[in-house]
């Protein structure tokens, strides 16, 4: 599958809001592939708040 690549903000509050966002959208999807897509963002974004220092995303 041809993953589009995500575009990170450099700051964290907008990360946590992307999170929130694609939680959302995950939750809500009726497509496989675009669930997938939003499954991948999703995890590359946790990732990186993480390495960021910021594990806590509530």
């Amino acid at each position: 599958m041809n993953i589009p690549q995500i575009v990170v903000p450099e700051d964290k509050e907008k990360i946590k809001r992307q999170i929130t966002a694609l939680e959302y959208l995950i939750s809500k999807d009726t497509n496989e592939k675009d669930r997938q897509i939003h499954k991948t963002a999703l995890r590359d974004l946790v990732k990186i708040l993480e390495e960021k220092g910021s594990p806590d995303l509530s």
